[in-house]
């Protein structure tokens, strides 16, 4: 077990790393190759989550809520509120292992904690498996089971549009923007907005799933109640990295770790 807890300032949400270990241990990577008729084949890549049963009854996923899983070098995905992530997974036939998983804790509400605690409990259950249905992985495990969908890829009309800060993010932690921030990307390539105390413009185009930017520039002063987060949105505008875009909610992630989460 290995939990760390990170207060932040007034108003930034707790976050906390909570360990979850599962009874089997396991190594990482996922296999390969083309699936023939009744094998799971190769499942590496980024999916998302469109439908979530518990003892065979659907539950409602709210509008605005996503819950993703990519499966990679690590496994990692977000539980329709809060990140998880495992470095040491394997798969053994249709069986998903996973040696411990880390998820970060951001207060939710009633509705959504509950998709979480269902999400996760399926993935970290002794009997969890994985199966295919044409193009669609289910994930089944301690009786809930969970269909997912490969994720579409970024164009740049997908990032086109007016875009409010839910999140600022490092590789480790999350916290909820102190001011209200927002960016608009629009199509003639050019960006605007603020970063939550002054306004921000610059250019922007998408290409292979990674933002690439130039001219930021942000306008005045911050006051220093806000400069931490006007410096954390502006580091991460000005590296660019990559995009990711699951229903309405944004994720950027620069090369140095530091990212940036928006809403529509």
């Amino acid at each position: 077990m290995l939990p760390s807890v990170w207060a932040g300032m007034t108003r930034t949400a707790l976050l906390l790393v909570v360990v979850l270990a599962v009874t089997a241990c396991g190594g990482g990577g996922a296999t390969g190759g083309s699936p023939p008729a009744g094998e799971l084949g190769d499942v590496r890549g980024e999916w998302v989550v469109t439908e979530l049963r518990r003892d065979g009854e659907v539950v409602p996923i709210p509008p605005g809520t996503d819950g993703t899983l990519t499966l990679d070098e690590r496994l990692s995905g977000r539980a329709f509120c809060n990140g998880f992530g495992a470095q040491s997974y394997r798969i053994e036939g249709d069986r998903l292992v996973v040696e411990e998983l880390a998820q970060s804790l951001i207060g939710c509400s009633p509705d959504i904690a509950e998709l979480e605690r269902l999400y996760l409990d399926a993935l970290t259950a002794s009997d969890v498996r994985l199966r295919r249905e044409g193009g669609e992985l289910l994930v089944s495990g301690g009786g809930v089971d969970v269909r997912l969908v490969p994720r579409p890829p970024v164009e740049d009309a997908d990032l086109a549009g007016r875009w409010q800060l839910a999140a600022l993010t490092t590789t480790q932690l999350a916290s909820s923007p102190l001011r209200p921030a927002e960016l608009e990307f629009r199509a003639d390539g050019t960006l605007e907005g603020t970063t939550g105390c002054r306004p921000v413009r610059g250019t922007w185009q998408v290409t292979d799933e990674r933002l690439a930017t130039a001219d930021v520039v942000a306008d005045g002063e911050c006051p220093p109640e806000g400069a931490e987060q006007d410096g954390h949105v502006l580091d991460v505008l000005r590296q660019g990295g990559t995009v990711r875009i699951v229903r309405d909610r944004l994720t950027l992630t620069a090369p140095d770790g530091l990212g940036l989460e928006f809403t529509k």
